[in-house]
């Protein structure tokens, strides 16, 4: 009897780092007794990932990822932030399960993914938190043209994915040549799931929202298709038009989302409700273009957003006359690229995200502490200390866009309405 051995690939990825943080927000002048105050956290921080992916027998891939933290947005540990323990307590530094995929890549220019995984679209940091990892299942589809435009012979060249596993052959002319990907993507995220789906007895609406017992699953769907042109002269060009949409209630989004109401004069950010996702119908296009100034990186990026049901969730909120405040966008530039020892890079950008235009669950909880009707400056830089080192600082300054409305989101300052809002995180971290 002869044992078939599967031919088969792996990869272990760490990463450790190091965190300081000051983050603090400014109350309004509606809070009598706190006019103009500042509520303020510095805290030092840690996060840990390990993580493990690879490829197997039959086109088959998969990728397993442990890190600190229950929070979906933040998986840092605060030094000293479980106190109920004594000092240097061990409660709060628990390992989770930040990914569990698997995926099949059997089939021309297709990507099949199941599991818990990373973010398989092209998104910013505007409408995604980098640090969520999507539910459910995703296809990817995505195929090359290579257009020559200059002398010789093409040359077949193996390509491989980010696992390392070897893809379509593509022609490569050996002199310059235009190459176009063109991609589509599409997920099924199981936003929120109902427990139970039939509830016993019959379905009476809240006394206070007046909305039915939630008896369905919220789904989170995303349609995207895109291209990405690479010139010669390292000079290239993405755009990624995208629509998502959301089916169901679940049990925990399902009452109606208000944002915050700058007439109420109490500093509790939960006092209206904040995470509702009624009303949203999101069409986003992230831009972005790059090239080379000499041996130096360079690119522009962009990112609009808009909520295409915005008048209907502005009424659901109890403003109906600012259906308008539907709108974000983004728009920034980006200079040098991490990548090996004496490495740097910055991007500076601008950012401006209106009451009703995006999920306030799924937006970077750093920029403007995930927050809506919020605009500002922000800056991000980077200096690879060695080939597994890095040393990274973000600062962030944002206000308040239209003062007649809240700022909700699910947040770490505990105002609503934030006035004003800054940040800053110095980090050194560690990859291998």
């Amino acid at each position: 009897m002869e044992t078939i051995r599967a031919d088969h690939r792996a990869r272990t990825l760490w990463h450790v780092r190091l965190r300081y943080e000051y983050r603090g927000g400014q109350s309004t002048d509606n809070f009598a007794a706190l006019r103009d105050d500042w509520q303020e956290r510095q805290r030092e921080r840690y996060r840990l990932r390990i993580g493990l992916r690879g490829t197997l027998a039959d086109d088959w891939f998969f990728g397993v990822r442990l890190e600190t933290s229950q929070n979906p947005r933040s998986t840092n540990v605060t030094f000293g932030g479980d106190s109920s323990n004594g000092p240097f307590a061990k409660s709060d530094d628990g390992v989770n399960v930040g990914q569990a995929y698997l995926g099949y890549k059997g089939f021309p220019d297709i990507t099949l993914t199941g599991g818990r995984m990373p973010n398989p679209l092209v998104s910013t940091w505007m409408t995604w938190d980098p640090d969520l990892n999507p539910e459910g299942l995703a296809e990817q589809w995505k195929h090359t043209f290579t257009i020559a435009t200059g002398g010789g012979e093409a040359s077949e060249a193996p390509s491989y994915n980010k696992d390392g596993a070897k893809t379509v052959v593509v022609p490569k002319s050996k002199e310059s040549a235009i190459k176009i990907d063109i991609f589509a993507n599409f997920s099924q995220f199981v936003y929120d799931d109902a427990n139970p789906e039939n509830p016993l007895g019959r379905r009476t609406p809240n006394r206070t929202t007046r909305q039915l017992t939630p008896n369905t699953d919220a789904w989170l769907l995303a349609w995207q298709v895109g291209a990405r042109f690479t010139f010669p002269n390292n000079l290239y060009a993405q755009i990624a038009p995208t629509f998502y949409n959301y089916t169901g209630n679940g049990d925990t989004f399902n009452i109606h989302f208000q944002g915050g109401d700058p007439n109420v004069s109490n500093t509790a950010s939960t006092s209206q409700n904040q995470t509702g996702i009624n009303s949203l119908l999101v069409f986003d296009m992230p831009v972005e273009i790059g090239w080379k100034l000499g041996e130096l990186p360079m690119r522009l990026f962009a990112d609009f957003a808009v909520n295409l049901d915005g008048g209907e969730r502005a009424l659901a909120a109890g403003h109906p006359g600012k259906g308008d405040q539907r709108y974000a966008y983004q728009v920034g530039m980006g200079v040098g690229k991490l990548k090996a020892k004496h490495d740097w890079q910055i991007d500076l950008f601008w950012q401006h995200n209106e009451q009703y235009s995006l999920d306030p669950n799924l937006i970077d909880n750093d920029v403007f502490d995930a927050r809506l009707n919020m605009e500002g400056v922000g800056l991000r830089a980077g200096y690879a200390l060695s080939d597994a080192v890095f040393f990274n600082l973000t600062w962030v300054y944002g206000w308040r866009i239209n003062d007649a409305l809240g700022t909700g989101g699910a947040n770490d300052i505990g105002l609503n309405p934030l006035d004003q809002y800054q940040i800053l995180q110095t980090d050194l971290t560690v990859k291998f």
